[in-house]
């Protein structure tokens, strides 16, 4: 199926509904059917949930230093979930993520997990929905959208593992959301919850302070501020210390908590291939290539949702340590680039950039690392940001009728 290049917009749809419902079908009878808290296929129902779960219920209960402490972690997870016991899970998480899961203590975890998950379901749908209407004038065909969008692997996965990249992305489309009514400060209180996944924020960072985007960054600081001031009165200041007792440990052993080739998806995914005197400056140095192409960008006159997608695409190719669940991010930017390149003046580049969202769908399912070492998501998403950077620096030499009648549209 995935190899029928699509005729039309519909016939796309049609392929997307096809997967949809492949996917779906396949989680509902593989992963979260069968008796107890294992799927008939083996794993864990939820599988990476366990972790959340037991961290929630360790910050109910108040035991701030069984949380970042590996072995005692682990021992309250199998008093939880016994099946859980071959699951093993490090201590990486700040603090905000006990204390926002300690409302799940009171379920039982099957509970727990459906609730997350229809939670985490709603949310999406919330977001998809918000993006695409404000861009349905360019991207009219609403079949097609809701079929990716449902079709989306990434998002496919983020449901099965029961993992928490609907914050990172919660994150970015409320501070969308205050960019768009020009609420810098607003937008950056939005974003200061990406300490939650901080690696998530590097691009960002970039941009406020290569950009001069001052008003943003007193935002994200009162957010991490009142971040902060819940913690220490929920959790005690012993949170913060014990947390950062875990941050030397996390980066010194980074690579082992890689995940297998073909879940990662990122520059780091592929440097990691190389010894680490070359593959670690490699990856600094491509990472800084990216950043410098995030920020030209976020400098162009293009719409305020294109120039955050480039942000949010380059923070997942920067970012040290992403699973294939965390492109979900991306179900942002792809509805607002495949709406600009719909857009009069660059139309006739909207074929190329179809087909590299068609083969990026495949990338994301299909494990190519298993035959290359690495997931052809990488390069397609490395293409995806140059062509989206080459077609905004471009409207900047177009004409002064056409960029007088683009800045009225935005």
């Amino acid at each position: 199926m995935i190899a029928v290049w699509p005729r039309s917009a519909r016939h796309a749809a049609k392929q997307a509904f096809v997967l949809a419902a492949l996917l779906w079908i396949a989680a509902a009878v593989i992963a979260f059917s069968g008796p107890g808290n294992r799927g008939i296929a083996g794993p864990l129902k939820g599988a990476d949930f366990v972790h959340f779960y037991t961290l929630g219920h360790l910050a109910a209960d108040g035991r701030v230093d069984t949380i970042y402490n590996m072995k005692a972690l682990h021992e309250a997870q199998v008093a939880l979930v016994p099946e859980s016991k071959a699951d093993l899970f490090p201590s990486v998480y700040p603090p905000q993520i006990p204390l926002l899961f300690a409302v799940f203590s009171g379920w039982s975890y099957l509970n727990a997990l459906f609730l997350w998950n229809v939670l985490t379901m709603a949310l999406y749908g919330l977001i998809v929905w918000s993006a695409w209407r404000r861009v349905s004038g360019q991207l009219s065909d609403r079949r097609l959208v809701v079929a990716a969008a449902a079709a989306f692997p990434p998002f496919w996965s983020l449901i099965l593992y029961g993992q928490v990249t609907i914050i990172v992305l919660a994150a970015f489309w409320l501070g969308w959301l205050a960019l768009e009514r020009r609420q810098s400060a607003l937008a950056g209180a939005a974003f200061g919850l990406l300490a939650l996944k901080p690696q998530f924020g590097i691009p960002l960072a970039v941009v406020v302070l290569a950009g001069g985007e001052w008003r943003m960054l007193v935002g994200a600081i009162a957010s991490v501020t009142a971040q902060a001031a819940v913690i220490w009165f929920a959790m005690g200041s012993s949170a913060f210390g014990a947390f950062a007792s875990t941050i030397r440990v996390t980066l010194r052993y980074a690579d082992w908590l890689e995940s297998k080739p073909f879940m990662s998806h990122s520059l780091r995914a592929v440097t990691r291939l190389l010894p680490n005197g070359i593959g670690v400056p490699l990856w600094l140095t491509l990472s800084a290539i990216v950043l410098w192409y995030v920020v030209r960008v976020w400098k162009s006159d293009a719409p305020v949702r294109v120039r955050l997608g480039v942000v949010m695409l380059a923070s997942l190719l920067v970012n040290p340590h992403v699973i294939v669940y965390d492109v979900t991010l991306l179900a942002l930017p792809l509805i607002w680039f495949g709406a600009y390149m719909l857009e009069p003046e660059r139309r006739e580049d909207a074929r190329a950039f179809g087909v590299m969202v068609y083969w990026l769908f495949a990338a994301l399912f299909i494990p190519t690392a298993a035959a290359i070492g690495v997931q052809a998501s990488v390069p397609l998403m490395v293409g995806m940001l140059l062509f989206i950077a080459r077609s905004t620096t471009e409207s900047v030499r177009a004409p002064a009728p056409v960029m007088l009648e683009r800045h009225l549209a935005t």
